[in-house]
């Protein structure tokens, strides 16, 4: 499959929404671009190498909380996120967010109280894939890396997770090829529903 041309460019350091209202697919150039965004529109992400996206300790770095956006995340570094449920992405309705050869780091979930959780990802609705994308550093009470809950449905494929994942209430996660860095680190409770076809390979310390 042919892959779409960047309709804009952005350099590190401007600003980002006016790109991102015109939709299409945004690529952002070498450097860090300051968050967070909270996506309206359907729009693909493109980093170029050295690429970040910093949520500056503002929001989730990438959220998406209106039904019916399609989001595509490529090749770019999110972190510096602190959301109340999502450090890095927060997907709280029915949507759709996908990330490709991206890294999630470095980012926290901060609800009130010290709970919340999916410091590196979370979603309560619609669709969340992961693929190939490489999460470490985050922060939460539950689901340090990724958190799936209520009605939402997640897909990782491939990638490196160095937290811990969670899945409750419903949601639907489904795993392959996942690198995890220990076992322990899935937690799932009884009300959840799980599809689970990974090959959990453990990291030896």
């Amino acid at each position: 499959m042919e892959t779409p041309a960047c309709t804009v460019r952005v350099e590190a350091g401007q600003p980002l929404a006016d790109a991102l209202a015109a939709g299409g697919v945004v690529c952002l150039g070498p450097g860090v671009h300051v968050g967070p965004l909270m996506l309206t529109h359907s729009v693909t992400l493109r980093g170029e190498p050295g690429a970040v996206l910093d949520g500056r300790g503002g929001g989730a770095v990438v959220s998406v909380a209106d039904d019916d956006v399609v989001v595509r995340i490529e090749s770019l570094t999110l972190r510096g996120g602190a959301g109340d449920s999502g450090g890095g992405v927060s997907l709280t309705a029915y949507s759709e967010i996908t990330l490709v050869d991206c890294v999630i780091a470095n980012n926290r979930s901060k609800s009130p109280g010290g709970g919340g959780g999916g410091g590196g990802a979370y979603a309560s609705r619609g669709s969340l894939r992961l693929q190939g994308v490489t999460l470490y550093d985050n922060r939460a009470a539950i689901g340090s890396d990724l958190l799936v809950t209520g009605v939402a449905e997640a897909t990782v494929s491939g990638g490196h997770l160095g937290g811990d994942i969670a899945a409750r209430e419903g949601a639907v996660l489904a795993l392959e090829r996942v690198v995890v860095e220990d076992r322990k680190s899935t937690r799932l409770n009884s009300s959840h529903q799980i599809i689970s076809y990974a090959v959990f390979c453990l990291k030896k310390k």
